[in-house]
């Protein structure tokens, strides 16, 4: 991507913390993007409940509740950068973990455990990282540039995904993604992180969660919680497309073709989310939401790949319109609510608490559908996904 382009849209010079960043998580997403979609398919391939697929990652979800502060403290005393770094082995170990399940099922409970590792340790680093480096104003223009990045960087991922997958299988693509992720770090220590080690109380993350004050409100945390509706989304979508298409290669191309859609929407929306004005962001998320939510409860009707392809576009689309303000205020609130590790704790907390009740949502649901079979999974657990949506127009709620 040109300087010329970056400086035009951006209006100012990245940090070099920021392309670092950018740099290594292109590598990572290239390396995710090929094994992402296909993820709960080989786990509902192999254990045949969709029940068992969406307990696996409730079960992730709510022990990483737990040990998110964890992650906040590892990169309070060693670095964001570091811990980023720190993640990549585990990250690394889950998907050669997954890679045996085919032979040792019990290795699920070994698989969760990595995942919740890597998360830990990268996902707070990851978020305060960029909110800490970031250019405020800019925030909004910054994500989607991110995300155009991660857009050109992951386009061939799934299609290579799903190539491979043909070709040569689950085993020999999760060692493929495996080594790539690697490389990932290389770009973190291109200069010397400039760091000051300093105390984060694990205790203090849930009292500001559990028991909201100042700036740390509870509408943000119901908001947050909306984005629970997320696991629904790369678990369970996944595995309606691959029961219509039955295609990986299919898949992989459908995935990128609406990537590349996306990435250019992106670009308006980041724009969109610096300039516009408290009133003028509510009503982008609001519409946003609607679209989402109709987008939602019209997933079970895809009866072919063009049906798939219009409705992701349409839900990803809508998506990019509730993300990008949210995520501008998230990466913003730190400056003004003095540290930005806190907030950044308390809306990982409340993602991970909305992602982990929504997969036991969904697992009950399952259950109910596998013993009783009365009804149509998928427009109940698509139907539920949509309705938990709701949950974002929270943050602009007059408390």
């Amino acid at each position: 991507m040109s300087n010329f382009f970056l400086n035009h849209y951006l209006k100012h010079t990245l940090r070099h913390e920021i392309t670092e960043l950018y740099a290594s998580v292109a590598i990572k997403n290239f390396a995710f993007s090929m094994i992402t979609i296909f993820e709960p398919i080989y786990l509902y391939s192999l254990y045949g409940s969709l029940a068992i697929v969406f307990m696996y990652y409730a079960a992730a979800y709510t022990i990483y509740f737990f040990t998110a502060p964890l992650g906040a403290k590892a990169a309070a005393k060693y670095g964001f950068e570091h811990c980023i770094f720190y993640s990549i082995p585990f990250g690394i170990m889950y998907f050669l973990t997954l890679s045996q399940l085919t032979n040792f099922p019990w290795l699920a409970f070994v698989a969760i455990l990595f995942m919740v590792i890597y998360k830990t340790l990268f996902w707070p680093s990851y978020h305060t990282d960029f909110a800490h480096y970031g250019a405020s104003g800019y925030r909004g223009r910054e994500l989607s540039v991110l995300s155009l990045i991660l857009t050109v960087a992951t386009i061939l991922g799934p299609i290579v995904g799903g190539v491979i997958l043909v070709n040569f299988g689950f085993q020999v693509l999760f060692v493929a993604v495996s080594a790539i992720s690697l490389i990932s770090a290389i770009p973190l220590f291109a200069t010397r992180e400039q760091f000051g080690p300093h105390f984060f109380s694990y205790r203090d993350s849930f009292k500001r969660l559990l028991k909201p004050y100042g700036h740390y409100r509870r509408k943000d945390s119901i908001a947050y919680i909306g984005f629970g509706e997320e696991v629904i989304s790369v678990i369970g979508w996944p595995i309606f497309i691959f029961l219509i298409i039955e295609k990986y290669d299919l898949m992989g191309i459908l995935v990128s073709v609406v990537a590349v859609t996306i990435a250019v929407i992106s670009l308006y929306v980041g724009k969109l989310s610096d300039i516009l004005k408290k009133r003028e962001r509510k009503k982008l998320v609001t519409s946003g939401t609607m679209i989402y939510i109709i987008a939602w409860f019209l997933r079970p009707f895809s009866a072919n790949w063009l049906g798939v392809l219009l409705v992701d576009i349409m839900s990803k689309g809508s998506k990019t319109t509730i993300n990008y303000p949210l995520f501008t205020f998230i990466y913003s609130a730190g400056k003004n609510h003095k540290g930005f590790l806190k907030y950044n704790m308390f809306y990982e907390m409340s993602l991970s608490a909305g992602k982990a009740l929504a997969a036991w949502g969904v697992v009950l649901i399952a259950i109910i559908w596998e013993y009783y079979g009365n009804f149509d999974f998928w427009v109940a657990a698509f139907t539920f996904a949509g309705l938990w949506s709701l949950l974002y127009l929270f943050k602009f709620y007059k408390s």
